[in-house]
């Protein structure tokens, strides 16, 4: 009998144990009168070898001739197991050869002989069919980089949020207010005076150095003689019949005025004479006020124009700068007036600063304004340059010691000198500058 077994092992088992079981108690049977003693033919040899999970059973006919059962499997690389047929006393446990342990394969059986009678098949546990593993065998992954596609991110044009944030406020300087000082004007009250029918001297506020003189007669030609202590100045008076302003230069002292017209050639008459004395408060008194030489008043524009120069300013040295730099600068000199001009010329600062050009004694005229009006106390002086040159100048008093402008130092404490003139006619800055501040370049004559 051959069987062929699907390979599922236990199902196999089952059907090897059935036909051993089977072909047992048939040898059982027709062999209970055998001798006690087996032959070696008849003994049940059973050999059993276990590989792969797979077995082959193949039954053979014993040595004989009686006819048993062969039963194998087709498949390669199988094992083999044969039963023959010997006495059925013996059990097939107690076999000569002794089998290896195919427990875990081949459910063990149990024959029990000693009924000769009946045979008692103790069936085998029933084998739990466990499910044959299945190896998942993951295929293989190739993991390939992706191509990498540098698409542009798209831009979205969103409009930026305005944020009205408020504008900085930037603190523009405030404007410089112009501001023309409260300097001292002249008068003349009457109240201290000579007086006579073609003219007056008026004395009344020589202790602020300085007294006023008017002629109202015929004559073309008037002088005003000032002396003090020996000495004697003298001024052409206009003979218009207005009042002018004339300083007490000799500071304080005992002063005799008098007031002279033209009679005949160079002859003089006198109008009208007076004593007085005149007691200064201050030496620079009679240098801050407008006179004769440096006429000005709150309305002329060479003041309003020093006021815009000095406004903001605090300091005397950085107002005299200011001025002598405008006055140099945009001033210019007048070579034809001067190859012309005659004696007894009154310069006139609103004149000089509206035409800009004129003489040193317009130059020193107009600095002489524009500086008093800021509260400055400036002397215009006349006198000789070296070598000898007669020459109009200003002398600048300041408490403070340094310079007027860059290339002007004040020497001293006290009257400095700035000679506009020079300076602004000068290619050479330096060396001009050198020699204006050397005091021994000048000799003062006069002093207005």
């Amino acid at each position: 009998m051959k069987m062929k077994f699907s390979g599922r092992f236990p199902d196999l088992i089952k059907k090897f144990v059935a036909a051993a079981v089977i072909l047992a108690a048939a040898l059982n049977v027709g062999c209970s009168c055998a001798p006690n003693e087996p032959n070696s033919s008849d003994v049940l040899s059973i050999v059993s070898t276990s590989v792969d999970n797979s077995t082959h059973v193949p039954i053979e006919d014993s040595s004989d001739g009686e006819s048993g059962g062969n039963a194998s499997d087709s498949s390669d690389n199988s094992d083999s197991q044969s039963i023959e047929s010997g006495d059925s006393s013996k059990s097939v446990s107690e076999s000569s050869d002794k089998p290896p342990d195919i427990s875990s394969e081949i459910p063990s059986e149990t024959i029990s002989n000693d009924n000769p009678s009946e045979s008692v098949i103790s069936e085998p546990e029933p084998v739990v069919s466990e499910p044959e593993p299945v190896v998942s065998e993951p295929e293989p992954v190739v993991s390939e980089p992706e191509p990498v596609v540098s698409e542009p991110e798209p831009v979205v044009s969103e409009p930026e949020s305005v944020v009205s944030e408020p504008e900085p406020v930037v603190s523009e300087p405030e404007p410089v207010v112009v501001t023309i000082p409260n300097f001292p004007v002249p008068t003349s009250p009457g109240i201290d005076c000579s007086a006579a029918a073609d003219g007056m001297i008026d004395y009344s506020n020589a202790a602020q150095g300085y007294i006023s003189a008017r002629y109202t007669g015929s004559k073309s030609k008037v002088k005003l003689q000032i002396s003090c202590g020996g000495v004697t100045e003298t001024h052409d008076v206009s003979p218009n019949g207005i009042t002018e302003y004339y300083p007490l230069m000799f500071g304080s002292g005992n002063y005799e005025a008098t007031l002279f017209e033209l009679r005949q050639g160079t002859r003089y008459t006198p109008v009208t004479t007076c004593a007085f004395a005149a007691n200064l408060s201050d030496s620079t008194t009679p240098f801050m006020y407008s006179n004769h030489y440096s006429e000005y008043n709150s309305g002329s524009a060479c003041v309003y124009k020093a006021a815009e120069l000095c406004a903001g300013k605090t300091g005397t040295i950085e107002k005299i700068a200011a001025i002598f730099g405008w006055v140099t600068e945009n001033v210019t000199y007048d070579y034809g007036l001067a190859a012309t001009v005659e004696k007894g010329y009154v310069p006139n600062p609103e004149r000089t600063f509206n035409s800009r050009t004129g003489i040193c004694f317009d130059y020193a005229s107009l600095m002489c304004a524009m500086l008093r009006s800021q509260l400055i106390p400036t002397r215009l002086v006349v006198g000789n340059a070296s070598p000898d040159i007669y020459h109009a100048w200003n002398e600048v008093y300041t408490e403070e010691t340094g310079w007027i402008t860059p290339e002007l130092m004040l020497k001293n404490a006290g009257y400095n000198i700035a000679d506009s003139t020079f300076y602004a006619s000068s290619s050479d800055k330096s060396q001009i500058s050198s020699y204006i501040s050397n005091p021994a370049n000048y000799q003062a004559l006069h002093y207005y």
